[in-house]
């Protein structure tokens, strides 16, 4: 019920200045779209490899009306015999003012750092892929949100603190889709975060919290999830460290039969103090399912990793990365190493 008082609140504050976007003049205002895309070439002991068309994103932003404003994420994935076409993100936003606005629509859930920082465009991170506990089709932490989302930021001295609240659907009978279409039950999702950056130094740092009321067709019966994330970044002149972390609780719904599962990295990036832009990075990555995680145990989500890789900034929109993987799957014991190339670029228009 106090999600949906929420709601309720949120969604009649976007029909404030309705009056402005009846008499708009579409060619006065500005829209700016951007492209990113990515090439692979991969080397993998247990797989045939070869090249591999990563995804092509089309980011649009656009002002709809005074304080009303539309983003929108499109991607195009290839698969074996054809592209999968999908809505990543598309929202409204009413901003009141820097301290306060509004949204309706599809996001990236706001659950630790790199979901947010660099979406889908590859050439955004250092790294060739993203780590496995917040890649695409994740089903440890759910990646989308539809919704509501209020969000505002605040400067204090020096340093500018940032906040999320939103409510909207949780995951669906696949449990790594948000409910694009509705909700699967009569619980909603709801999600807080709070974040800060300092003015003089290159930190950032956040925590937030999800919980939802799963519902999905492997389940004997719903689960209760709450996830808590929390995240710290430097990202300095020469270097980049960035380390998060997620912690998850489930229940089932009937009270017995609960357990805690997790996931997290830590990536430090160098950028050689030389005329070419070369930046040595290493990750590690971790993901643990507790065996008796009502949700997730049995879904062979246990991933274990280190990472060692190069960016090298060919022109000011391409980069060229290589990335070596030892990854264990599934606690089987068994090490998969695997190479990969990437050429990664974005383009621009407005």
């Amino acid at each position: 019920m106090v999600t949906r008082i929420i709601g309720l609140a949120l969604l009649g504050l976007l029909a404030l200045d309705a009056t402005a976007a009846q008499t708009i003049n579409v060619a006065d205002r500005e829209i700016n779209l951007l492209g990113f895309g990515d090439i692979n070439y991969i080397e993998d002991e247990d797989d045939p490899g070869g090249f591999a068309q990563g995804q092509f994103v089309a980011l649009l932003s656009a002002s709809l009306a005074d304080r009303f404003n539309l983003f929108s994420e499109i991607s195009a994935t290839a698969r074996d015999n054809e592209y999968d076409v999908e809505v990543e993100r598309l929202f409204v936003r009413w901003e009141y003012s820097d301290v306060f606005k509004v949204s309706a629509g599809r996001f990236h859930t706001p659950l630790g750092y790199w979901n947010t920082a660099y979406h889908h465009g590859t050439w955004l991170h250092t790294s060739v892929k993203r780590p496995d506990v917040i890649k695409f089709g994740s089903r440890v932490i759910p990646i989308h949100f539809v919704g509501l989302m209020a969000e505002g930021s605040v400067p204090i001295a020096d340093w500018s603190f940032k906040y999320h609240a939103g409510v909207g659907n949780g995951r669906y009978e696949n449990i790594a889709r948000a409910g694009d279409a509705g909700d699967i039950n009569s619980d909603r999702a709801w999600l807080i975060t709070a974040s800060g950056r300092s003015f003089n130094l290159p930190v950032k740092f956040g925590a937030s919290i999800y919980g939802d009321r799963v519902s999905a067709n492997f389940l004997t019966e719903d689960v209760d999830e709450i996830i808590v994330s929390a995240y710290f970044v430097w990202d300095g002149d020469r270097i980049e460290a960035i380390a998060e972390y997620h912690h998850l609780d489930h229940e089932l719904e009937s009270g017995p039969g609960d357990d805690t599962s997790s996931g997290y990295y830590a990536q430090v990036g160098y950028r050689l103090p030389i005329q070419t832009p070369l930046t040595p990075y290493a990750r590690i990555e971790k993901v643990d399912i507790g065996n008796e995680d009502p949700l997730l145990d049995g879904l062979g989500l246990d991933y274990d990793a280190t990472v060692l890789g190069v960016r090298y900034d060919v022109a000011p929109t391409v980069a060229l990365k290589g990335e070596y993987r030892r990854e264990e799957f599934d606690n089987n014991g068994k090490q998969d190493n695997n190479f990969q190339i990437q050429l990664s670029f974005v383009v621009g228009a407005r």
